[in-house]
This record gives structure tokens, sequence and C-alpha cells, in this order.
């Protein structure tokens, strides 16, 4: 009889959403494979069979949950991690203070000689409590999964009490400056003018510094006043860190992570492959330029893997032999086939027309990426992303997963989708909000019936509309004609059926909420529906597929769904529609 152990660490969704620059999503992006990919390599060092996740050898989008055939210690799980993870803070803080010209022992930030085995700094804090480290183990796959998910019930959780200002990204963790710890006799009081030009000197010199790492760093440090003057134009400075950004220690080596030489010194993907690759370009968002955010997940997949738990094996067809029991040899099979593909969704090359997008992490089962217009030349503005580009590249979305799904089918006979959330933001909406509304989404196209694709418009004022709908059913924006006549590839007036919907709101002939005495009627609303989209109601209606469409066949929920699909579709198709 074999033993099994499943390990998992987290928070993982919370590390990545603290973000605002795209920066910040890759570099949680690679410390998250990184870590994941540590445990495996471990746990190959020990002999012992990685089941999942599938392309053991491959870090970059390496999930957090693992399995393997045999025992692996849950200490030797927490040293592991703990020990790679506190590697990367070490060289990213030895980097800060051997380059940023501060007088070695101004640096209150870390423990001292002194204090070790009795006081931590605020880096070995961090080192110590950033994770929540859970392991279960058990005689089958299913009873290593179980007692992995009872465990979690029991958190592993230990707040940082920390004193100091609160970072400018989060709001609740210390900013990190190289005075960051020092003892204060009264640390109810705010910073006197001296400790905050002292700040501003920090953050202004690594900004500096990072804006152009190989010319700048080891030259004469300049003073506060002379970096006041050179970082006076905002359109040049702050491809790493803004001058008047305030990060706390894990934010600050978020984006240190994706500097090549830090990364290749702790062992981490880098964001250039080649030294003359272009350079990683962020995203520009200025008034007028709206991007597009997609977070996809693939759909019960926790199930899948408790029933392929479950099954015995079916006989290969290749006529080889896994050195596996049955149910070990389905599942490595299933984390291989979704991370292969997350692996070439994430490096394909014709994904995104002119360089408008990237997928900033692809683990197989969800991803994430984003439609932008990309810097360029700061005296040439960059094309913007049309809102009916997203729409046109969402309607190729779904080909992207239809071979994998396919072999899934057919080795393993399991049915695989994905349900997505994809946002239209303004350009003023924070991202760790855009990343929330991505959440929201995914999880909103999730619950009303999976396989299914939710667009959420959130403008600058935080207000959004959004509809969902089956993949299949996607394509039914392109089939809208106007009263003239016009359709998709005519550029058909969508504000003939936005003002005739709106018209009939204000007079109460569609109404979307359920009043006393009143019950919401559906037959103005198909009528409007049919006239625009050549009878499309009549013909849900009869072959019963509301429940499909829109998750039920009743009078309110239909009426809200087309709602819905005209407020999105104006937004996004209507030939008059700008990036304001």
């Amino acid at each position: 009889m074999s033993d099994y152990t499943a390990a998992s660490f987290a928070p993982v969704q919370g590390f990545i959403e603290k973000s605002r620059k795209l920066r910040d999503l890759y570099g949680s992006s690679l410390i998250l494979s990184f870590l994941s990919s540590k445990l495996v390599q471990k746990a190959e060092s020990l002999g012992l069979t990685v089941i999942s996740p599938g392309l053991p050898d491959v870090a970059k989008g390496m999930p957090n949950r693992i399995l393997v055939q045999g025992k692996f210690d849950r200490n030797l799980v927490k040293t592991t991690l703990l020990t790679e993870w506190q590697k990367i803070l070490t060289i990213c803080r030895e980097w800060i203070e051997a380059n940023l010209g501060i007088p070695t022992n101004q640096y209150c930030w870390s423990q001292t000689e002194a204090d070790q085995g009795h006081q931590k700094g605020e880096w070995e804090r961090w080192g110590s409590y950033t994770w929540e480290i859970f392991w279960g183990y058990g005689d089958s796959v299913q009873a290593a999964m179980d007692d992995l998910e009872r465990r979690k019930l029991k958190r592993d959780w230990i707040a940082i009490n920390w004193m100091g200002e609160s970072s400018s990204l989060t709001g609740t963790d210390a900013i990190a400056w190289h005075q960051l710890g020092k003892f204060n006799p009264n640390p109810g009081r705010c910073l006197s003018q001296g400790e905050l030009e002292e700040m501003e000197l920090f953050y202004r010199r690594l900004s500096w510094l990072l804006d152009n790492p190989d010319y700048r760093v080891g030259q004469e440090s300049l003073s506060l006043q002379e970096l006041r003057e050179k970082q006076a134009n905002p359109d040049q400075i702050g491809r790493y860190i803004a001058p008047n950004e305030r990060l706390s220690i894990p934010e600050l080596v978020k984006r240190l992570v994706t500097y090549d030489k830090l990364a290749d010194k702790i062992g981490l993907d880098k964001l250039k492959a080649k030294p003359d690759d272009p350079e990683f370009k962020d995203i520009i968002r200025k008034p007028g330029y709206w991007t597009g955010w997609f977070m996809g997940d693939g759909d019960k997949v926790g199930d899948k893997l408790k029933r392929l738990a479950s099954r015995p094996d079916e006989p290969r067809t290749d006529g080889t032999v896994e050195d596996l029991p049955p149910t070990a040899t389905n599942l490595k099979k299933f984390t291989q086939l979704i991370r292969e593909w997350g692996q070439e969704f994430q490096e394909n090359s014709d994904l995104f027309s002119q360089g408008k997008g990237r997928v900033i992490y692809a683990g197989g089962d969800d991803f994430l990426g984003v439609l932008y217009s990309p810097e360029s030349d700061p005296s040439t503005p960059p094309d913007k992303v049309k809102p009916i580009e997203a729409l046109q590249w969402l309607l190729t979305l779904e080909q992207h997963w239809q071979d994998q799904q396919q072999k899934i089918k057919h080795q393993l006979n399991l049915e695989f989708t994905y349900s997505v959330g994809f946002v239209w933001a303004g350009h003023q909406v924070p991202q760790r909000d855009i990343l929330q509304h991505c959440r929201e989404a995914e999880q909103r196209a999730k619950n009303q019936g999976r396989d299914r694709l939710t667009i959420r418009v959130v403008f600058n004022s935080g207000q959004s509309v959004q509809w969902t709908c089956p993949w299949d059913y996607l394509p039914l924006l392109t089939q809208y004609r106007d009263r003239d006549g016009k359709s998709w590839g005519e550029e058909p007036n969508w504000n003939h059926i936005y003002s005739d919907w709106a018209q009939l709101k204000a007079r109460h002939g569609i109404r979307l909420k359920e009043m006393e005495g009143m019950p919401i009627r559906k037959d103005v609303a198909l009528a409007i529906f049919d006239l625009y989209f050549n009878q499309a109601g009549e013909r849900f209606s009869q072959e019963n597929k509301w429940i499909d469409i829109a998750g039920d066949n009743t009078n309110i929920v239909i009426v809200n769904w087309i709602n819905d699909l005209i407020q999105v579709g104006w937004q996004l198709c209507r030939t008059t529609a700008s990036n304001t």
C-alpha cells in the first residue's frame, strides 16, 4: 500500500491582488511559481514521485497545490518554502543596502547580529509570517486530499504587529524604508519633516536607480534636491517605482524581482528571455486609454480531481506503463495536459495583435491577462485599444482551449470548460479594484451555470454594467441589425436599440424589478429583442433555451438578461464609442 502527501500554501489571490502596476502582477506570479517549483524540486530530491502539478521541470505558471506519492514531511515542506522566500527577501534587501548610497548604520529594518535569537527585524518577520502552509497525508490520493482540506479549516497564520506609516497600496502594512523598525520612545507621533525627507530620498534614489539600473548602479548618489529636479517630469520616471509611491516590504520585493540581475541571482524566470529583448512595457492608463482584463478558471476542477482520484485506471493506448497506482496515473495525466495548455497559451505570440496585450500567468486551470496600449516612443502616442477590438478578441478566446478540451475528453473522458470574467475599465479605476471586479465577474459566470463569460464595463466613477452568456451565444452581439438594416460588417448603429430600450424603461413599458401588483411582463422586451436580433427571442423560447442562456426562464431573469446585453453591447459595439 502506498502513502500520499498533499501540500499547499496561501495567500495566493491576496498576494496577487495587492497590485497597482503590471510589474506587481508579474512579480507576484514569478514569486508564487518559484516557491511552488522549489517544493516540487525538494520532493523529487527525496525520491518522491510528483503526481501533480504536471510538467514539474517548468517553473513558470506552476500552481501552489502539490501532490506526491510518499510522505513529504510537513516540517520539511514548511522549512523549504520559508527558506526560499527568505532567500528572495535577503537578496532584495542586500541589493538595496549596497546600492542606495545610504550609510549602513542608518538601516534599522532588519535583524542585527545582537538581535539574533532574541528579536526579529521587519524583514525577518515578513520572512517568517507571510505564508500559511497546509499539509495533508493519507494512504490514498483521496485521503491525502481530504486531509489537506480538513487541516485548512485550522488556519496557519500569524499577523505582523507593525508600527509606522502605512503603504500606499494596501494601507495596512508599514512603509519599507531604512528607518523602519527604529526605536521610537513615542510610537504614536507623526514623522518629523526631517524623517519625511529621509523617506522621500530613499524612494527617489530607488526609483532613479531602477529606471536605468545597468548604468546608474555604482554611480555617485544624488541629493534630494538633484533628484527632485531630474524627476520633475512624471512621464519620464517611475518605470519600476514612482517616486511618490510608498510600498511595504512584500510590495517592494514584487517590483525588485522583475529586475533581470536580481531575478538571475535568485533563480527566477526573467521578464526578458534574452538580454537584447525589448524592455518591459507598462500599461498606458492616461485619459482616453481603457484596458481589458480577463481572468479565467477551469470549471469544477476540484470535483474532477476527486473523480479521477476515485476512478480505476483505463488501459493506455500507447502501450506504456506508469509506475503509479491507477488513480495517480489519471491525476498526473490530467495535470500535465492542463499545464501544457497553460504554457502554450502564455507563450502564444499570435494571441494579441500589435502587441496589445499580455498573459500575466497561466497555470493551466486558471489564467490572468490584460489587453492594453503599451508604452512607446514618448513623442508618439500609442494606439488605443478600441472597445470593438476587445469584443473581437473575446470572440476568438474560446478557440484557444478547444484542442485541450478534445484531448482531455479523448484521454480521460472528462468534459473540461472555462468560465471567464472580462473587465473593460476606465483609466481612473485602480488596478486592485479591477482585479476584484475580474474575480467577481468570473464568479458570476460560474454561479450562472459555468462555461460562460461575464463582461463587466467599469467606468471611472466606479459604476458598472455587466452581461453573462454561454460562450456559444457570445456571437449574438454580432447579429445585431439596426433600423437601417446595417449589420456587423457595416457598423450598425447601437444607439437605435439603446434609445428605444431607454424610452420604454422611462415610460414603464419595460420594468426590471417587480412591484406590488405590477408583475414584470416580458412581451415588450422580447419584441424589441426580436426586432433588432432577427427573432432570436422567439427562437430561444421555441427551443426552450432560456434556462441554458440566462440561467432561468422567468420573466424577471429574461428581461434583465436582455437589458444587460443592450447595456454592454452599446458600450462595446456602438460606432461612436470612444475611450473617454
